[in-house]
């Protein structure tokens, strides 16, 4: 949900309560201007019949009165609320009335006048009208005025976000001008500072990696060139040393593949990826099935392929690294005369392999490090993964009961 939206909804909620208290208070206020109103219109009423009577000295006509009628003595003026019976609607209606005394010939009589009242249903009536109405108003000014001063005041943070996604982290810092909000500028300084820092930290990390890659290969190097002179140098019928040497030389070797997946790894995490295009996956995978023809042929492994036109957008290296890795695991812990079958779709890519079955949860394997009993198998899978993540792929990874392994890349 945007800002704005989450804004508009907040304040039309907080609007409701605001406005049901103000509907009470608009009753009953209409209501006591009507009484106000009523009791000013009897008031000059009482005074200008008394006027009359002191001008003309009579009283005035039953029917300009609600009712006049002889008192013992002078009454105080009376303001009373009565119902009156309605003979045209056969209903009671509310009257505001008002009751005087005047001497006339030595006597004392009392007059009645009356006045429509607004009937509390006519008032509750006019209330939420006036209410529906205020509210109305009031979401619709609401809405335009938040949307113009929201786009003006939030157009500085709109500007910071489209520089943020634009960033790539091997590019040059970019540049957040001030604006006339403090806290957009604090917010950006903020940003401009972890920037410097997670640049920095970035090409220490490569530079160290770098560093360290070159001195472990330099080593490596030394060391799988001098077991190879051993070996030569030792005799055959030294057995037992000669074994060593090879086991020796054999770690090295997987040393140096480790160190270049690793290596491979961080690249990927460092964006250093960066080129796509779009290609038929289908020619990558005829590439890699020719490569992988003779070891499968030694492994006596029977192949289905079935394949079609697959368009994607991505490295067409890391295409290959993906198709590398899948294929050397489907053949490296495979069975003897098992079988592996590739289908390539239109938008995933199949690979099932016979194989042994693999306790607990097979998606770990796409972990680093992660060892099944046919050997380390994380570093492979976890560089496919790597490359998924990074192209928003999804793959997925099963094992069943019979020992068939499938993993399914969706592109």
């Amino acid at each position: 949900m945007k800002l704005i939206t989450k804004t508009y909804r907040s304040t039309l909620i907080w609007l409701l309560p605001v406005m049901l208290i103000g509907s009470v208070f608009c009753f009953h206020t209409i209501e006591y201007i009507a009484h106000e109103e009523t009791d000013e219109f009897l008031t000059y009423e009482k005074d200008r019949l008394i006027k009359f009577h002191k001008e003309h000295k009579t009283l005035p006509d039953f029917h300009k009165v609600a009712a006049i009628y002889e008192v013992d003595t002078l009454q105080p003026t009376l303001f009373k609320d009565t119902l009156i019976l309605e003979l045209g609607d056969n209903e009671m209606v509310p009257n505001r009335e008002l009751q005087f005394s005047i001497p006339h010939n030595d006597k004392y009589f009392t007059i009645v006048l009356r006045h429509l009242l607004l009937g509390k249903d006519d008032i509750l009536e006019g209330t939420l009208l006036i209410v529906v109405g205020i509210l109305f108003i009031m979401a619709i000014m609401i809405i335009i005025i938040l949307y113009t001063v929201n786009k003006r005041i939030w157009k500085p943070f709109h500007h910071t976000l489209s520089v943020l996604n634009a960033y790539q982290i091997k590019k040059e810092i970019p540049t957040l001008e001030d604006n006339q909000i403090d806290e957009f500028n604090q917010l950006n300084h903020s940003i401009i500072n972890l920037l410097n820092k997670i640049n920095t930290d970035f090409n220490n990390h490569k530079e160290f990696t770098e560093n360290m890659s070159h001195e472990v290969q330099t080593y490596l190097t030394i060391i799988k060139q001098n077991t190879e002179q051993l070996m030569g140098q030792i005799a055959v019928e030294n057995k037992q040393d000669l074994t060593l040497i090879k086991k020796t030389y054999a770690a090295v070797n997987d040393l140096n593949k480790v160190q270049k997946s690793l290596i491979l790894l961080t690249k990927i995490n460092n964006e250093e990826f960066h080129e796509v295009k779009q290609f038929d996956f289908q020619d990558k995978l005829k590439a890699a099935l020719i490569r992988f023809e003779d070891l499968i042929e030694i492994r006596n492994i029977k192949t289905s392929i079935k394949t079609t036109v697959c368009k994607v957008e991505m490295d067409p290296g890391l295409a290959e690294i993906i198709l590398n890795n899948l294929l050397k695991n489907a053949v490296k812990h495979n069975i003897e005369n098992g079988s592996i079958t590739v289908e390539l779709a239109q938008e995933s890519l199949t690979i099932k392999n016979t194989g042994k079955v693999i306790p607990g949860e097979p998606s770990q394997l796409m972990n680093r490090f992660i060892t099944a009993n046919q050997g380390n198998m994380g570093i492979g899978l976890a560089i496919v993964q790597q490359i998924c993540l990074k192209y928003d792929f999804t793959i997925k990874y099963h094992v069943d009961n019979k020992g068939i392994h499938q993993i399914i890349i969706y592109f």
